[in-house]
């Protein structure tokens, strides 16, 4: 999860899964249209299809008139000589950050039989993007801060994250904390709930997109 779009709404990335030897699964992006509803959107950014379309790749050879006589694929479908296995590609897990620095989020992605996918947002190229990075530096809790509530509010409205350390299956995002601010044009404040129990506020005006350190106190 994280705000693709930079809109205050959470927007969630789904990977494909392992998907041989059955079948090309599509990773699967639903945008978060204002907590009412989650958009499929893939392939309207751009996500799928995959580049130049690709959905399997040759995964190994079998050698069924030797080193490989008697596998259940040989045997199954009758195979002389040597043949090539081809596999479903399929995202096995992925993350968000901002890989490039620029404001926006990306996703790097975990491939099953290939190598990762990188997806390159160009939403600040395109429109204005206003957002905040928290970064927390624990003392009495633990070093980065694992376990915080984190609330930034800005334009009146409230924004909450709990940075718990976990984001998906063999992945993790989003360490800082990234905050979309739909349009908000300055932070009121931040507020950090610390696993120790402490609540610690950082008074505004904030600055957006800006990094901000929040040191326990």
């Amino acid at each position: 999860m994280g705000d693709l779009n930079a809109d205050g709404f959470d927007d969630v990335f789904i990977a494909s899964g392992m998907n041989f030897p059955f079948r090309y699964g599509v990773n699967s992006v639903l945008l978060n249209n204002r907590g009412k509803a989650f958009l499929d959107s893939e392939f309207i950014l751009g996500v799928e299809p995959r580049r130049d379309r690709r959905t399997a790749k040759p995964w190994f050879t079998l050698d069924c008139l030797a080193a490989d006589r008697g596998n259940r694929y040989c045997e199954q479908f009758g195979v002389l000589g040597k043949s090539v296995v081809w596999a479903a590609l399929g995202s096995r897990s992925s993350a968000i950050f901002d890989l490039d620095g620029d404001g926006d989020l990306d996703i790097v992605t975990n491939e099953f039989n290939d190598g990762p996918m990188v997806l390159v947002s160009n939403l600040t190229e395109r429109t204005s993007v206003r957002y905040l990075v928290v970064k927390l530096v624990g003392t009495t809790s633990n070093r980065d801060g694992l376990g915080a509530t984190v609330t930034v509010r800005a334009a009146g409205r409230s924004y909450m994250k709990v940075h718990d350390g976990q984001s998906g299956y063999l992945s993790h995002s989003l360490i800082p904390l990234y905050f979309g601010l739909a349009d908000a044009k300055s932070v009121e404040e931040i507020a950090v709930t610390w696993p120790s129990g402490k609540r610690q506020v950082v008074p505004g005006p904030i600055t957006i997109n800006t990094t901000v350190v929040v040191t326990e106190r």
